[in-house]
């Protein structure tokens, strides 16, 4: 179960479109839906977009950026469960990617050190780590995180780390991860690398301020949620009124 109901997992990304510089399409036809489809997804007509995507799909079923463009254009409509359908089938068509994440997990596990995997060079080729797929991993990884598979949903994010090192949202996604597995030294270290990458998250400092308190480091959880409340995270901002009044009683 997770421990805290009020995270909110599904936070409102910045979207990049694959163009179509990309020679992945399969004809002209093709190629003019997805530039089409960029264009409307341009001008803020997400419905046009997903159409045009759609169609594009319908030409060239392999195409896994044509998945994540209509996935982002679902995520602007709040087709939140459409939108993790297509970052997912990204990741079944991309299956270069995840074995490469696997091995080289396999190859942390080897080493006794597997709390950031690489990629295994050999089985993946540079060009192919694209930093936008970052999103569909990372998007499983809730998923599975909702689902109850702690350890799946583990993978994920660190896959979408590996991907986009820069991505905050997957470190803090990680930190709830570890948090419900009892990995609180974990989740603080994540939580901190989130707020290293935006320093704006309130809910980063309450969530750290969380684990903190359950490895009795009251003082640096009290800091985490002042630090979250001047954030305006009003969780945090009711947990100070409650200390406050505990205080004083």
């Amino acid at each position: 179960m997770m421990n805290n109901p009020a995270r909110t997992l599904f936070a409102i990304l910045t979207l990049f479109l694959f163009f179509t510089g990309s020679p992945v399409y399969a004809g002209s036809e093709s190629a003019g839906y997805l530039s089409s489809g960029n264009s409307k997804f341009d001008k803020k007509d997400y419905a046009g977009a997903i159409a045009d995507f759609t169609r594009a799909i319908e030409l060239d079923a392999k195409a896994s950026k044509l998945y994540h463009n209509r996935g982002m254009a679902k995520m602007k409509t709040d087709d939140r469960s459409g939108a993790i359908e297509d970052f997912i089938r990204v990741i079944e068509i991309e299956r270069q990617l995840v074995e490469a994440f696997l091995d080289g997990k396999e190859g942390a596990s080897a080493r006794g050190d597997e709390k950031d995997f690489a990629v295994d060079p050999a089985r993946v080729y540079p060009a192919d780590l694209v930093p936008d797929y970052a999103f569909a991993f990372d998007n499983r990884g809730l998923l599975r995180y909702m689902q109850g598979d702690y350890n799946g949903a583990i993978d994920d994010f660190t896959a979408a780390i590996a991907l986009d090192p820069k991505f905050a949202l997957p470190y803090k996604h990680r930190g709830y991860a570890k948090n419900d597995l009892q990995d609180y030294p974990g989740a603080i270290e994540d939580y901190s690398r989130a707020i290293k990458l935006d320093k704006k998250s309130g809910e980063a400092y309450r969530e750290r301020a969380l684990a903190k308190e359950l490895v009795g480091d009251t003082e640096g959880a009290f800091a985490d949620f002042k630090k979250a409340a001047k954030l305006g995270d009003k969780i945090s901002l009711k947990k100070l009124d409650d200390l406050k009044k505990s205080e004083k009683s």
